[in-house]
């Protein structure tokens, strides 16, 4: 039988299952299966409905959202950080039946709206706070990705991951189905990896593996992770954007030197999580790839060089409030990925830009993605069209009058179109990513002020 995310709750395996490293409390799978089933009598319903989970980096969110998974409702993941405005229009707009914050249970009255019994989890798209724009995801879709997940990275019953990355963020969900299904154990740090308590918890409890965005890697580097003790450490992953090559080849080296290995992989929420990698002895080589598709996925080219994913895992399609949770499955297991891509004699892939992210300036196309490429020798820059023109958002680096003309050189813009803006920091999501809506109207703000 295919093995599924909760089949251990019928026949938990033996050790552990989950750690609380901020304070040493442990869980095996007998334990969780019976921390999950009592969560599970405090969800029942008459009908599928919609359970709100508010995410905290714990364990107890995690053994809320498999006792709705269980119970089998659909899991709506919040942010719990997100203002609380923000959270009770999307509480609002999904109706939900109940809302769940740790152990604590508030039933809401039910609005009654059918839900589609295909329907498991919404996970926000990312890099929008607040957005109404969820990505409807079936059981199946989370069963498919953490068995190809287990597959690519050879996750077995051994492995501890330090759950370094949110829940409610797709990247940081699929560590967790992954390593459950395989029967392995998650390490909650309880703090940031900016703060030398997590290192300390990965060294206490044997953690072999750290999952991270290309900003966590930018962190690693500035706080000498090289000079970090983990003897335990074997795998480093990295998704959720593209990393520079060269920070690429220093990490990859630097795994490499230990005995371990980095693993660049590229994911969409819209396919549950991660669906190419690159082989970790092909890192070296290929360090500006994005890799070969996940198993039982497949990716191509469309005519206009939009890559096309196709596999178990693609959503059943976007939900922006609870009059869409009763559709079924649109998409049919493909997915326009939005990005545009090239591919190797090898089949490995390269993402050269997003279909959305070209700036038509002067006449002249830009692809702000590949231009953001060009410029991070410069220092951390994002750029972004306001209003017909170029803004370069930069926190630091060079001086702004040689940025622009170095950028005019690039894309043959005139200067009066290309504008440089001092930013204390660019602005993230929760998973490390530009914010580019957040940062776009912010400069919007400035330039009206």
């Amino acid at each position: 039988m295919t093995p599924k995310l909760l089949s251990w709750l019928e026949n938990p395996p033996p050790g552990i299952a989950l750690v609380d490293g901020s304070t040493g409390r442990t869980w095996t799978y007998v334990e969780l299966a019976a921390a999950v089933m009592s969560t599970v009598d405090m969800l029942a319903a008459k009908r599928k409905s919609v359970v709100a989970c508010l995410c905290r980096p714990e364990p107890g969110t995690a053994i809320g959202y498999l006792a709705a998974l269980a119970a089998g409702h659909a899991v709506l993941m919040l942010d719990a950080a997100t203002d609380a405005a923000v959270l009770d229009r999307l509480i609002g707009a999904y109706e939900a039946d109940f809302v769940l914050d740790r152990d604590r249970v508030e039933r809401r009255p039910s609005t009654g709206r059918p839900v589609d019994e295909g329907l498991a989890v919404l996970l926000g798209t990312s890099g929008s706070t607040g957005t109404l724009k969820y990505v409807r995801l079936s059981q199946d879709n989370i069963d498919a990705n953490a068995r190809q997940i287990v597959e690519v990275l050879g996750i077995d019953a051994g492995e501890r991951a330090v759950q370094s990355l949110p829940l409610h963020y797709s990247y940081g969900l699929s560590v967790l189905n992954s390593h459950l299904l395989a029967g392995a154990a998650v390490v909650f740090p309880g703090t940031s990896l900016l703060r030398p308590k997590f290192w300390d918890v990965m060294r206490d409890n044997a953690c072999t593996s750290l999952a991270g965005v290309p900003y966590m890697y930018t962190m690693l580097r500035r706080i000498g992770f090289e000079r970090i003790s983990l003897p335990d450490l074997r795998t480093l992953t990295q998704a959720g954007g593209r990393m520079a090559p060269d920070e690429v080849l220093r990490f990859g080296r630097l795994a490499a030197d230990r005995g371990g290995r980095l693993v660049v992989m590229y994911g969409q929420t819209e396919a549950t999580a991660r669906i190419a990698c690159v082989p970790p002895e092909r890192v070296l080589d290929k360090p500006d790839r994005i890799g070969l598709p996940v198993p039982q996925g497949d990716l191509s080219l469309a005519a206009d060089g939009e890559l096309i994913y196709r596999g178990p895992n693609v959503m059943l399609g976007y939900a922006e409030g609870r009059a869409d949770l009763s559709a079924g499955d649109v998409n049919r297991g493909t997915l326009a990925t939005g990005d545009l891509a090239e591919v190797d004699d090898e089949g490995y892939y390269t993402i050269v830009g997003r279909k959305k992210r070209v700036a038509k300036l002067a006449g002249q196309r830009v692809n702000l993605d590949e231009l953001e490429a060009l410029l991070a020798p410069h220092g951390p820059v994002a750029a972004v069209e306001v209003a017909g023109e170029l803004v370069l958002a930069r926190a630091g680096g060079t001086a702004g009058s040689d940025l622009t003309r170095h950028v005019r050189e690039l894309v043959g813009v005139p200067s009066r179109f290309i504008h440089v803006r001092d930013v204390g920091e660019l602005p993230r999501t929760s998973s490390g990513k530009t914010d580019y809506a957040a940062l776009t109207a912010t400069l919007q703000e400035g330039s009206q002020a």
